[in-house]
């Protein structure tokens, strides 16, 4: 196992120019199920720590993985589980005072920060011979270093798609595509919404997941739209291009024509999938980990799933998760833990079991704990992330675009800010990140 040198200054500098605090408080929020009650552990007595956070689906199906590898290799893993905006600055107090959880887990839009700091462990001899060769190469090479070198593994992805509320569009005589090539177009969805609208009395029609940190997927249409936040080589920025500008008028015309729920900006602090089992939101983008609490809660009518809209090109957001090794005494065990946790069967358990996708393209037919006539939608729906998303969603400075998303989408959508002035800041602020990282 080798292990690179890092500092505790080092880190707390690295901290200073991306604010990975306040990155920790909201950054998790849209990826994969965020329940989670402290439990505390910093030592396995010999054993590995594991710091995540999770629902019960996820810690049933993690604690059953944990098992199985104490069962064959004799190591101990204890979950230390906490509420999902506590892990990333538990992790970061925890690697400044030098005593890290051997393994983390990390949402692909914050791994960039911890690839670059030094402070993971580099876990290449842990992998037996062509492991990395089953996974989606843009996802597995989120999971390395600068110098190329695995320090973790891509546990699973999600994307989002469109959850509706089915008697509603029913009555207003809206059928919802059922194929991907059939997916509306934003003219088309503009016209269902408003037929929605009309036939439930006025009832706001839709509510886009991109409030705090999801902010991020508000990238989805502009990709659709045909743009990117980055040039290929990630070196220049783009935001502020004519695709841009379609992408934030259209969007910001879903509120101003009063078919997005104002409720839901940017910088709520709730998400529409709370409200829509109350029956308004009419309609949702949500991923689809958030399947199993829907049906928990959503009990009141039918709920169907369809895709997002598309423009020139469908997309859709990179969700899901990794788990990363930390460079410290156990490093070389907490990467076979890692490897073994992301191996054809293991992945495929927890998929089925939690409603989430495989990064590995020999984990197929899956059976799926809940709602296996939606996930067929997502599953499609997955195939429509651009590989320039995905890039920019793990870039280094990925943490900043999501900060200045936040922040210039609120009042795009709020205030009405204007499209061309909005672009501009964004692509400044952007530039500033690209700046500082060097």
């Amino acid at each position: 196992m080798q292990r690179s040198p890092w500092s505790r200054r080092q880190f707390l500098g690295a901290l200073g120019a991306g604010g990975a605090a306040a990155l920790g408080a909201g950054s998790l929020a849209g990826c994969s199920s965020s329940s989670g009650q402290g439990s505390g552990g910093s030592s396995s007595g010999g054993g590995l720590t594991f710091t995540l956070w999770g629902g019960d689906q996820e810690i049933a199906a993690f604690q059953k993985v944990a098992a199985a590898f104490e069962a064959s290799e004799g190591t101990k893993v204890t979950l230390n589980q906490l509420p999902y905006a506590d892990v990333l600055p538990s992790v970061d107090s925890r690697i400044q005072a030098q005593d890290p959880p051997d393994l983390f887990r990390v949402s692909y839009i914050d791994i960039g920060r911890y690839t670059t700091l030094g402070v993971l462990a580099d876990i290449s001899s842990a992998l037996p011979s062509g492991y990395s060769d089953a996974f989606t190469p843009a996802l597995w090479k989120a999971v390395q270093d600068p110098d190329g070198k695995p320090v973790g593994v891509p546990h699973h992805t999600d994307c989002s798609a469109i959850v509706y509320n089915a008697p509603a569009f029913a009555q207003a005589g809206v059928t919802a595509p059922t194929a991907l090539d059939q997916a509306w177009t934003w003219d088309q969805f503009t016209q269902a919404l408003t037929e929605v609208k009309g036939a439930s009395g006025g009832k706001y029609p839709v509510a886009i997941n991109w409030q705090a940190a999801g902010a991020y997927r508000w990238l989805s249409f502009l990709a659709q739209a045909g743009g990117s936040v980055f040039s290929d080589d990630l070196k220049t920025v783009t935001i502020a291009s004519d695709a841009g500008k379609k992408a934030l008028t259209y969007t910001q015309g879903l509120y101003t024509s009063g078919l997005h729920d104002p409720t839901f900006l940017v910088q709520a602090a709730n998400y529409p999938d709370e409200t829509f089992p109350t029956g308004q939101p009419l309609s949702i983008a949500t991923g689809d980990f958030n399947l199993p609490s829907l049906v928990s809660t959503a009990t009141g009518f039918e709920w169907g799933a369809t895709f997002m809209p598309r423009d020139t090109a469908a997309a859709t957001d990179l969700g899901g998760n990794a788990v990363v090794v930390t460079d410290g005494p156990n490093a070389e065990a907490a990467a076979k833990f890692a490897a073994f946790l992301a191996n054809a069967e293991n992945m495929k358990s927890f998929c089925e079991a939690t409603t989430v996708l495989p990064t590995r393209s020999d984990v197929t037919d899956l059976t799926y704990a809940v709602r296996p006539d939606l996930m067929p939608v997502f599953v499609q729906q997955a195939t429509t992330i651009p590989a320039s998303l995905v890039a920019a969603s793990t870039s280094p400075v990925f943490t900043q675009v999501n900060q200045a998303l936040q922040q210039q989408l609120e009042g795009a959508f709020a205030g009405k800010a204007d499209v061309d002035a909005t672009l501009e800041d964004l692509q400044k602020a952007i530039e500033q990140a690209l700046q500082q990282q060097g």
